[in-house]
């Protein structure tokens, strides 16, 4: 990798203003999952309901926002088969929907409102 730090856009409070960029360790993937180098994203409606603090009013702080997102994977856990370092990815959404049938509970484990966003 280019840099070993982590850049994250980060909210400390509700609203554009509390939007922070912080600076951490890089991540290393867990055995199911993907490193993604992220390019560019896109700042939906629901994203801008949560970070104005209309959606999830109890959101816990720091919380990185976002969830749509393109990128490169640049590392793999070790279960990971499907995918490998230098691909284009997409960012999925629904967490735990990568595909077939939908699970029984949607927007249980969601990017950029249950789980981390994609600003980082």
């Amino acid at each position: 990798m280019k840099s070993d730090i982590n850049r994250s856009w980060r909210m400390t409070g509700f609203g554009l203003p509390r939007l922070e960029l912080a600076e951490g360790r890089i991540p290393e993937p867990g055995p199911h999952e993907l490193l993604v180098r992220i390019k560019a994203i896109s700042l939906n409606y629901k994203d801008r309901m949560i970070v104005d603090g209309v959606l999830i009013p109890d959101l816990a702080f720091p919380f990185v926002p976002t969830s749509d997102a393109v990128g490169e994977v640049v590392a793999v856990g070790g279960g990971v088969t499907r995918f490998r370092t230098g691909q284009r990815v997409l960012g999925q959404v629904i967490a735990d929907w990568p595909d077939g049938d939908a699970p029984p509970v949607l927007h249980q484990h969601t990017l950029g409102s249950s789980l981390p966003g994609t600003l980082s």
